[in-house]
């Protein structure tokens, strides 16, 4: 399997242009690299994001319905018409700001795979994972993130050590079975990652802060090949 590079962009950057040309840098940088590489924008910026073979497109977020009366949200429907392979779901920061709960989460996850995306899905702990593993048929087509908060960078980024990460990786293994891909969320960049996915043992990272600087990032890419 490839190892796979999601940068999570979160509210950034301020314009389409340089949404535009963040964009453009990462996919002519990462060409060549063996890397399933994803980037996931705010939704405005989706449709402007230049065409690339090098990179996927995943949105931050979506609905649980694929249509109807809910004013301000995006259908998955809707973000697969627009080319998203990928959709993050249970971000850290949507629970602790937004009042997000792990049902809402698992409504979202069922209807993202409907519409054909394929679901990143961050959890906390092991016990978040079993509680939202509960009620899905499947985990095919999801890629479980361990994504403590308090490793985020804007939210303390206490830095959790491999053997942890690794720990950690192998219970949530036991949940969704071996052929799921476990990835690690919190604060990475290209300093950490080599140790992360080796030491670690996971099959690669969601990142934030880091991927916002397109050498930065790219570097990730290469320490990972």
């Amino acid at each position: 399997m490839k190892p796979i590079i999601i940068a999570n962009w979160k509210m950034n950057p301020l314009t389409s242009r340089g949404a535009f040309v963040l964009a453009k840098k990462v996919a002519k940088g990462a060409k060549g690299y063996n890397a399933t590489v994803v980037l996931c924008p705010p939704y405005v910026f989706i449709p402007q994001l230049p065409a690339s073979k090098n990179v996927q497109i995943g949105a931050q977020n979506c609905s649980w319905e694929q249509k109807g009366a809910l004013t301000g949200e995006v259908s998955p429907f809707q973000l697969k018409s627009l080319g998203c392979t990928f959709v993050i779901l249970g971000h850290s920061e949507r629970k602790k700001y937004l009042a997000e709960t792990l049902g809402m989460v698992q409504a979202k996850a069922e209807a993202a795979l409907q519409a054909g995306l394929k679901v990143i899905l961050c959890v906390e702990n092991v016990r978040e994972l079993q509680m939202i593993a509960k009620n899905m048929k499947s985990f095919k087509n999801i890629l479980v993130v361990f994504e403590p908060s308090s490793a985020i960078s804007t939210q303390g980024g206490k830095r959790i050590t491999p053997g942890n990460i690794s720990t950690m990786a192998q219970a949530m293994k036991k949940v969704v079975g071996k052929n799921v891909p476990i990835l690690y969320g919190g604060s990475v960049d290209a300093k950490s990652i080599t140790s992360i996915m080796k030491v670690g043992k996971v099959h690669g990272v969601l990142i934030g802060a880091a991927s916002l600087d397109a050498k930065e990032f790219l570097n990730i890419i290469k320490e990972v090949n």
